[in-house]
């Protein structure tokens, strides 16, 4: 074999039982999740108290969900599954919260333009009785 070739063929197998490794660790490295599981928690919060059970129930149900299941995730020692069970949940929560907040804001511009109208209504019939 030419000496390039003997080298590309080491530095390749060199190369592959890095990456095995750093594979190995990795998987033996996963921390316990709990910033995220806390943030989730914290975003389950925030959307409760943005009246998302009244106007985004669906998407708090599956926020609560995702939750609870990461939590028996990080129980059984599953930090993968944990981790990224507690990031969805944290996503459907703030889904969810943003979701209440555009329904109340739309309801308010609602009432606004009623109120703009009622208003609009009462000078038209003063000016037309001048």
């Amino acid at each position: 074999m030419p000496p390039l070739q003997t080298s590309l063929i080491k530095l390749l197998g060199i190369s592959m039982i890095v990456a095995g490794l750093g594979v190995l660790g990795g998987c033996a490295s996963v921390p316990p999740p709990r910033g995220e599981i806390a943030e989730a928690t914290f975003a389950v919060g925030e959307a409760q108290e943005a009246e998302a059970p009244q106007y985004a129930p669906a998407e708090l149900r599956s926020a609560r969900k995702k939750l609870k299941a990461a939590e028996s995730a990080m129980a059984n020692e599953n930090y993968e599954k944990a981790r990224h069970l507690a990031e969805q949940a944290l996503v459907d929560a703030q889904f969810a919260e943003a979701k209440a907040r555009a329904e109340i804001q739309r309801q308010g511009v609602e009432e606004l333009r009623k109120s703009i109208e009622i208003l609009r209504r009462e000078l038209n019939k003063r000016s037309g009785s001048s």
